[in-house]
């Protein structure tokens, strides 16, 4: 060791611990790991906390590396001295931890000979929850001042550390309730907009029937405009409460074996006098063989009707097509495609996004507060299940729903 490092090695760890007790929270965590590589000789120091959910990466608070600070950030766990901690308290090699884990390549990029290192417990005492470490290019005695200090910074570590964990949860839940607050105060305010639509338009043309003497032709006209309007309101109320009850139920999906092609063949007989409607025509692929299905049909069916009704109310001109098929490793796929307005990558993160503005390129074509997708995708998860979409503006959609392969059971059948 060089006579610079050896003068290093001049305050006691009382006194050590008297310059850094002004400190709080990360301050303290910055101040300590500078302290034991200007004052105690370390080369490289930090102090990180543990995973609770026996993750594979610990998180740097502090590192003071090579003279100088560096941003905080996650390192791996396995075959690091910082593992052993999980199980022990202490971890000290006078030399040779190189040799000791060799799968390690941070200690041996910085050429790290001598290391010690404790574990800082959690509330109940018996696990780690974080560590502070001191790591050296040059041996480290046994009785050296490096060890002593972090022997005697232990306790007040923990509990800064355990603290700060605390603080930033805390900080972590009121984010996320403000977000949370402030997604559904979006939403409440698109509905709010949704709702007057059909509403305006029905007092609208009720009042024409009542105020006006009009013949049977118009009457016949203002009292199709009215059911209309109610039928958006009605789906949208619909909508509305599907994702409520979605979102507060806790009860969870059936576990029940269906026929995925019975669940296209039932969409495409629900679909078609809608589709009609705009001279779309609906295209359904043949298949021989059934699908079976472990999951919920009630859920899967209402998922498969969003995706149809969306495919119809954004498609002016062409057709609709809906598939089932076995994928190639193991998973079953229903799909709608449609030849509508498309969306963009940035329309489709949005549109899924639950209690979001909900906002996307068919709006510009359409009236309609995009709950489809959000309830789509929970009816799905609640089974297993996910919810992929393909699109390009003006070249359509195609959504797909997606059982993984230990959901699906191939048994015979036709599909027509």
């Amino acid at each position: 060791m060089s006579a610079a490092r050896q003068k290093r090695h001049t305050l006691s760890p009382q006194i050590a611990l008297e310059q850094i007790s002004k400190h709080l929270g990360l301050p303290y965590f910055r101040a300590l790991t500078q302290l034991l590589c200007e004052d105690f000789g370390a080369d490289i120091a930090f102090v990180a906390c543990l995973p609770s959910d026996k993750g594979d990466a610990a998180k740097l608070v502090s590192l003071y590396e090579n003279g100088g600070a560096k941003p905080a950030m996650s390192v791996p766990l396995t075959g690091t001295p910082c593992a052993d901690l999980i199980y022990r308290e202490i971890v000290f090699h006078q030399q040779g931890v190189q040799q000791a884990y060799p799968r390690d390549t941070y200690l041996k990029e910085h050429e790290i000979e001598g290391y010690v290192a404790h574990a800082l417990m959690d509330e109940s005492g018996r696990t780690a929850c974080g560590v502070i470490v001191a790591m050296s290019k040059s041996p480290i005695p046994p009785d050296a001042p490096l060890k002593q200090v972090l022997s005697a910074v232990r306790s007040r570590t923990r509990a800064e550390l355990l603290h700060y964990t605390v603080a930033n949860k805390h900080k972590e839940t009121i984010s996320q309730a403000l977000l949370l607050n402030y997604s559904k105060s979006m939403f409440m305010a698109n509905i709010g907009h949704e709702l007057k639509t059909p509403i305006g338009a029905m007092v609208g043309y009720a009042a024409l029937i009542r105020d006006s003497e009009i013949d049977k032709v118009t009457l016949r006209d203002h009292a199709n405009q009215i059911c209309v309007s109610g039928d958006t309101l009605l789906t949208l109320i619909g909508d509305i409460m599907s994702l409520a009850m979605l979102e507060i139920s806790d009860e969870t999906a059936k576990r029940e074996k269906f026929d995925l092609l019975d669940i296209a063949r039932t969409g495409r007989r629900l679909i078609q006098q809608q589709a009609a409607a705009k001279n779309l025509t609906v295209k359904a692929a043949t298949r021989i063989d059934a699908l079976t299905i472990l999951g919920d049909a009630g859920h899967t069916k209402k998922a498969l009707m969003n995706l149809l009704t969306n495919a119809v109310k954004y498609t002016s001109k062409g057709s609709i097509e809906i598939s089932a098929e076995r994928m190639e490793d193991g998973s079953a796929r229903l799909s709608v495609s449609d030849s509508g307005v498309g969306m963009t990558e940035d329309d489709i993160k949005e549109a899924c996004q639950p209690l979001g503005s909900f906002t996307h390129a068919y709006d510009m074509h359409q009236e309609g507060a995009g709950l489809g997708l959000p309830i789509t995708m929970l009816l799905l998860q609640r089974q297993g299940a996910r919810l992929e979409i393909e699109s390009r503006v003006g070249a359509g959609t195609r959504a797909h729903i997606i059982f993984p392969s230990h959901l699906v059971k191939e048994e015979e059948g036709d599909f027509i």
